[in-house]
């Protein structure tokens, strides 16, 4: 049996930034959102200068297929080098890694700068100058940079001749840390998204676990389209009507079938800002016109046990345009509903058999 997981134990930080600067290393679009300030950041560079670790980092090397989810940065020029022949997604690690390469590249965001981290040479430390008047601030990427480090070297050579190059000493044993550090890289392969879903749902970022739908939320998120938003929204409105709550996957779901016919999780994640942006309106009221036909058939409150159903009957509705199922139609979709309950359908391999269910939907829409 070919093993699913390897530790590789010859990456050091400097390899670390250069293949991600190289595009070899790429963020999914499933990742959430870069979110650290500078004040953290240089807690992880100092534990980096004093050779402390800072953790395990996960990547998952994914075939071509996959190239798609790659995160797409507007503000920061990451290749994404979409032509290779797999891609090492980033599962557990990402703001280590964009905090690092950011720090070291010396580069500016539309919020910080993270060029102005630097290594002051008397504490031996990062550190964010706070006063214009403290010497020897180094800004911490010129250590990291060979070519700026001889220029350094070069200056302070000549500016500490009384000290015996003392100044000299320290820039030289930074530059050799930074670049000989030592990172723990854990790489999975699988070519199954679902077991790779699983894995990043069961890696613990921050002391809280992600569900499927945070990914989902993640990828879809901008500031046009928020998906966890307009689904409160609309949970609150169904109140006033006096619905029951909908859960979260029941929108991912639908969407990516009203989207691609399918609804397993590569499917999912294939969602974008876009496509939701397009189809929520006509998703919402397809599954509102899903909770009307529940209605008529006298299931009125609690529909946490018909959930699983919603995306495949609102289905119809995406499909037809309709706003209620006509009459031959909704005898057999009301005899698969019960046959389906009864049978316990959707507990082993719901996804497969939403496909195949949805796919019936659609010819009886198109007969």
């Amino acid at each position: 049996m070919e093993p699913k997981i390897e530790i590789l134990k010859d990456w050091d930080l400097k390899k670390l930034i250069s293949e991600l600067g190289k595009g070899e290393i790429k963020i999914p679009r499933f990742q959430r959102d870069y979110i650290w300030e500078r004040s953290k950041v240089v807690s992880l560079l100092n534990s980096i200068c004093s050779q402390y670790p800072i953790g395990s980092v996960f990547l998952w090397k994914a075939s071509k297929e996959y190239n798609s989810f790659v995160n797409k940065f507007e503000d920061i020029d990451i290749p994404q080098n979409l032509d290779s022949n797999h891609s090492l997604f980033i599962l557990d690690g990402q703001q280590r890694i964009i905090s690092l390469y950011y720090t070291l590249k010396g580069k500016k965001t539309a919020e910080t700068d993270f060029s102005t981290i630097c290594y002051n040479l008397d504490k031996k430390e990062c550190q964010i100058p706070r006063l214009k008047k403290q010497k020897h601030n180094i800004p911490l990427w010129k250590i990291f940079n060979k070519k700026e480090l001889d220029k350094l070297v070069s200056d302070y050579t000549k500016f500490d001749k009384k000290n015996k190059t003392k100044y000299v000493s320290v820039i030289n044993n930074c530059y050799d840390i930074l670049n000989t550090y030592p990172i723990s890289i854990v790489k999975t392969y699988s070519n199954d998204l679902d077991d790779v879903v699983e894995i990043f749902e069961r890696i613990n970022q921050g002391g809280k676990r992600l569900s499927s739908f945070d990914l989902v939320h993640a990828a879809t998120w901008s500031t046009n389209f928020d998906m966890k938003q307009r689904i409160s929204d609309f949970n609150n409105a169904a109140k006033n009507k006096k619905h029951a709550t909908i859960s979260d996957k029941v929108f991912t779901q639908s969407l990516a079938l009203n989207a691609f016919g399918d609804c397993r999780n590569f499917y999912q994640l294939k969602l974008t800002p876009q496509i939701c942006d397009k189809l929520w309106n006509k998703t919402k009221k397809s599954i509102d016109y899903t909770i009307d036909f529940f209605k008529d058939m006298r299931i009125n409150n609690d529909l946490s046990s018909y959930q699983s159903f919603i995306p495949v009957i609102q289905y119809y509705f995406f499909k037809s345009g309709a706003k209620s199922i006509n009459g031959e139609h909704k005898k057999d979709i009301e005899k698969w509903f019960w046959d389906s309950k009864f049978s316990k359908r959707y507990l082993t391999s719901s996804f497969t058999k939403i496909k195949e269910d949805a796919s019936w939907i659609a010819g009886l829409v198109e007969e």
